[in-house]
């Protein structure tokens, strides 16, 4: 890879850079940066994958940039200029619902360019995607850094399995300061309730080092936003302890229990949970869970 324009050398510079105006959110940034050390570093595979999913051929990556300005249009993901002139502008997605608002003036400001641009989208999903956006995997990701040689591949294989694909465990101190969490529970209801579902992330403001809560609200077989899961601070005022809790606005659960204390203000009708945390949350553990909604 040539030039890579405004894009650093150096990963720590890259993943600390963080343009205003982007919708990204700071971690989807991270995420989309870690991918570009590799295309920049000239990893055979990866650059290879993307290659293949935009149709570009054997043409070198000439240039890369993440956070682009696209004029009115506001700030992309990542942009990718080959040797040959194309260019590949990538749209990064680390959880399902991400605003895609936006992508119409993003088309229409690339189609200005003079060669005609390649529109991809890397997330979850492989199928559904808005014309004429491509798809591309962070599972294909995945495959195309699997056996590289450079140990930083090798973690950030890891990273994307972990903390966007939700595959591994997560201790209560990582639950509670990683996206791994969130993953875990995002790739459990995608498994049980179809890859479509709706879900969406969030975290009370932390005090004195402490969470009321942090989980995923989410809609099985496309109903309502009625559903909750994630974890519970266990007493008021907050400690150090959190039970692993399933929470429904309006329909009953199995093995029902009351509310807890630190949901207060909630005007969730219905609860079930698995206890104190204290050992490493498991995917299995969340799909337990989400079964008590969907045996009702």
């Amino acid at each position: 890879m040539g030039d890579t324009g405004s894009m650093s050398d150096n990963l720590f510079t890259m993943l600390s850079a963080y343009r205003p105006g982007s919708s990204a959110t700071p971690f989807e940034n991270y995420c989309t940066t870690g991918l570009a050390y590799f295309l920049k570093r000239g990893h055979r595979r990866p650059t290879a994958l993307i290659a293949h999913a935009a149709g570009i051929g054997s043409d070198g990556l000439a240039m890369g940039e993440v956070q682009p300005r696209m004029g009115e249009a506001g700030v992309a993901d990542l942009l990718l200029t080959y040797e040959g002139g194309r260019r590949v502008l990538v749209e990064v997605q680390v959880e399902p619902g991400a605003d895609e608002a936006m992508l119409p003036g993003l088309e229409a400001v690339a189609r200005q360019w003079s060669e005609q641009p390649v529109f991809l989208m890397l997330g979850l999903r492989s199928e559904g995607l808005p014309a004429p956006w491509a798809p591309v995997t962070w599972f294909d990701v995945v495959d195309a850094l699997d056996g590289d040689p450079d140990p930083v591949a090798t973690e950030f294989c890891d990273f994307v399995l972990k903390d966007i694909l939700g595959t591994g465990e997560a201790p209560l101190d990582e639950a509670l300061s990683t996206n791994r969490l969130y993953a875990i529970g995002g790739a459990a209801i995608r498994r049980l309730f179809g890859p479509g579902s709706r879900y969406v992330n969030s975290a009370s403001r932390p005090l004195g080092g402490h969470y009321r809560y942090l989980g995923t609200t989410f809609a099985p077989d496309g109903e309502n936003m009625a559903y909750w899961i994630g974890l519970v601070n266990e007493t008021v005022p907050l400690g150090e302890h959190y039970h692993l809790m399933l929470a429904s606005k309006e329909k009953p659960v199995l093995f029902p229990v009351e509310q807890p204390r630190a949901t207060g203000d909630w005007k969730w009708a219905h609860w079930t949970g698995m206890g104190r945390v204290v050992r490493p949350i498991t995917p299995l553990q969340y799909e337990g869970l989400l079964e008590r909604v969907k045996a009702k």
